[in-house]
C-alpha cells in the first residue's frame, strides 16, 4: 500500500504580499544622523566598532564620527589598534588614554602630530607599561590648547618651544616620575601659571635636572587651584604663592624642605580645609631652632582658620615630630577632626610624659576638635600620654579611635583599660578601639584581619554580655569564634530584662541546662 502524502498547505495571502521596506524591518536604519553619532560618541571605542555588525548601513558608521575617544589599557595592543584608527578616522580624537608597550612607544611620535594635526585633544593620559621605560614626547603637546586634563608618568617632558603660550583650558595636571631637563623648574612653574584654570596638581617623584645642579625656588602660582598633592624625596625649591580656593592638600617631603624656611613654606598652604602632611623625618633647616641638636619646627607665621581636618604621617619616639604636632594644633583653632598614622615609631628615644605634653599645650587649642583618630600606634608611653592629654583637654571631643599596628608586640588590654578609666574633659566622649590598622591588615591573609574583637580578654568580654539582654548576649555567639558560647560561663545571669520576660518555658529550659554559673534573678 502506498504511504499516505501530505498535502502541501495554500499559501497564506500574506506570503504573496510585497516585502516590507528595510526601514519597518531595521528600526535602527531609520535614526537621524545626529541620534547615531549621540549613540556612538557615548559607546567605548571597542562598542562602536562593533556596532557594524549591526546593519549594512552601521557598518561603517564609526568611520565617521566627529569625534571619538580612544583608551586603552595595560596589556592591550596599542600599537594595531591606534593606527587602525587613526588612519579610518577622521574625526578628532577628545579623550587619548594609552599604555604604551616597547614597540607602540615608537609610534608615538607619529601619533601626537597626527592629534596634532586634528586640533589636539581634551584628556591626555600615557604612560609605559610594566616593566615601564620612560616614554619621550614631542614638543607638539604644547600646541593643545583645547586640553583639559593631562596625566603623564614616566614621561620624559621636553623644552618649552618658544612659541608656548599655555594651556588656557586645562584643569587638572598629574605628573608622577617624569622627568625635566635642566632649570625644568622654571618649565613647571610657567606651565601652571598659563593654566589659569587650573583646580588640581599632582607632582610625584619628579626628576629635575641633574644632582649637582643649581638649587633653584619657584612659585607654584594657580589662583583657582582646590587640590594640590607634592610627593618628593629631593626638595626642588617648590613655593606656593597665595592659592585663595585651595581645599585640600597632601605634601610628603621626605625629609621636609632642606635648607629652607619650612614654616613660610607651609604658610602657602594657609587656606586649606584639608592637609595631610608627612612629619616623621627631622627637617634638615638651620633656621629652625635646636634641641639636643635636632632642629624644630616651634611656630608657624599664619593661622589656618579654614582647617577642619589634619592628617599627620609621623611618630612619637623624637622630639622633632612632636613639636610639629603642637605647633599645628596651635595654629589651627577650628579643626575638627584630626588623623595621625604612625610611621617607623616603634622605638621610643625620647620621653614626652604627660607633664612634658601638658606644658605644650595653649589656651584655645583644640576647642573644636570632636573627633581624634590614631591608627598603628605601638601603645608606646609618650602616645599614651598624647591620648590621655587630649581626653582631658579637648572638650568637644566625642570620638577617640584607636587601632594599633599589626606587628605591635604589646597586649592593648592594659593600655586600654587605662584610657577607658582615664578622666575626660567631654562627657559624650568614647573610645573605640578597632583592632589592628586596617591599612597593615590588607596585606595579610583574610582569617588574620577578623581578629579585632576576638583579643578582648575574659573580663572585658563578661562585662559586655552581662549588660546585654540576656537574648542579645546568646546571639552574640555569632560574632566569632571568640564570643561562641562565652554567655553559657557568664559569671552572674540575670532574667529580670524585658528580653527574658517575653521568652517562652522551652527558652527558659535551654538558658538554664546550658548556663553553669549562678543566677542573679528571675522574675
Amino acid at each position: 500500500m502506498a504511504p499516505h502524502r501530505l498535502r502541501k498547505k495554500p499559501p497564506s495571502p500574506d506570503a504573496t504580499a510585497t516585502p516590507a521596506p528595510a526601514v519597518a524591518s531595521y528600526p535602527l536604519l531609520s535614526l537621524p544622523p545626529e541620534v547615531v553619532n549621540e549613540i556612538l560618541t557615548r559607546l567605548s571605542l571597542r562598542d562602536a566598532v562593533r556596532t557594524s555588525a549591526l546593519s549594512r548601513a552601521w557598518r561603517r558608521r564609526w568611520e565617521s564620527l566627529p569625534s571619538l575617544d580612544i583608551d586603552i589599557g595595560y596589556g592591550k595592543q596599542a600599537l594595531w589598534t591606534v593606527d587602525c584608527v587613526l588612519s579610518r578616522c577622521s574625526g578628532r580624537v577628545r579623550r587619548f588614554h594609552t599604555c604604551l608597550d616597547e614597540l607602540s612607544a615608537r609610534r608615538l611620535d607619529d601619533w601626537l602630530l597626527v592629534l596634532s594635526r586634528r586640533g589636539g585633544v581634551e584628556d591626555l593620559d600615557l604612560r609605559p607599561d610594566q616593566p615601564y621605560k620612560f616614554l619621550s614626547l614631542h614638543s607638539t603637546i604644547f600646541s593643545w590648547r583645547r586640553l583639559i586634563s593631562i596625566d603623564l608618568f614616566a614621561c620624559h617632558i621636553p623644552p618649552l618651544p618658544q612659541d608656548f603660550v599655555g594651556f588656557p583650558d586645562l584643569k587638572v595636571l598629574s605628573l608622577g616620575k617624569v622627568k625635566l631637563q635642566r632649570n625644568g623648574e622654571y618649565q613647571l612653574q610657567e606651565i601652571i601659571e598659563t593654566s589659569p584654570l587650573l583646580e588640581k596638581l599632582t607632582l610625584s617623584e619628579l626628576y629635575i635636572g641633574e644632582d649637582g645642579d643649581d638649587f633653584i625656588e619657584w612659585e607654584i602660582k594657580a589662583p583657582n587651584l582646590r587640590y594640590i598633592t607634592i610627593c618628593s624625596n629631593i626638595d626642588y625649591g617648590w613655593n606656593f604663592a597665595e592659592l585663595p580656593c585651595l581645599h585640600s592638600a597632601v605634601i610628603d617631603l621626605w625629609e621636609y624642605v632642606g635648607h629652607r624656611d619650612f614654616a613660610k613654606f607651609l604658610a602657602g598652604l594657609v587656606q586649606a580645609r584639608k592637609l595631610n602632611l608627612c612629619m616623621y623625618y627631622a627637617p634638615a633647616n638651620a633656621a629652625l631652632p635646636k634641641v639636643n641638636g635636632i632642629k624644630i619646627l616651634e611656630t608657624l607665621p599664619c593661622t589656618f582658620q579654614n582647617l577642619k581636618l589634619l592628617k599627620l604621617f609621623m611618630h612619637f619616639c623624637e622630639l622633632a615630630p612632636i613639636f610639629s604636632l603642637f605647633c599645628f594644633l596651635k595654629s589651627a583653632p577650628n579643626l575638627v577632626k584630626l588623623k595621625i598614622k604612625i610611621c617607623d615609631g616603634e622605638e621610643q628615644k625620647i620621653e614626652a610624659n604627660g607633664e612634658f605634653l601638658n606644658a605644650q599645650w595653649a589656651d584655645g587649642m583644640c576647642d573644636n576638635l570632636q573627633i581624634l583618630k590614631m591608627t598603628g600606634i605601638n601603645w608606646l608611653p609618650n602616645e599614651m600620654s598624647f591620648m590621655k592629654l587630649m581626653l582631658s583637654k579637648a572638650r568637644l571631643l566625642h570620638t577617640l579611635s584607636i587601632s594599633h599596628a599589626y606587628d605591635c608586640s604589646v597586649s592593648h588590654v592594659g593600655p586600654l583599660h587605662e584610657l577607658v578609666t582615664y578622666g575626660r574633659a567631654s562627657a559624650q566622649a568614647q573610645i573605640l578601639f578597632q583592632g589592628y590598622d586596617d591599612h597593615q591588615t590588607r596585606r595579610h591573609d583574610r582569617t588574620e584581619n577578623t581578629m579585632g574583637i576576638s583579643d578582648l580578654a575574659p573580663e572585658l568580654l563578661d562585662l559586655i554580655l552581662v549588660r546585654l539582654p540576656l537574648r542579645d548576649a546568646a546571639r552574640a555567639s555569632v560574632l566569632s569564634i571568640a564570643w561562641g558560647r562565652s554567655w553559657r560561663h557568664l559569671s552572674d545571669l540575670d532574667f529580670t530584662s524585658p528580653c527574658a520576660a517575653v521568652c517562652d518555658r522551652e527558652a527558659i529550659d535551654g538558658v538554664l541546662l546550658h548556663h553553669a554559673g549562678p543566677v542573679r534573678s528571675v522574675r
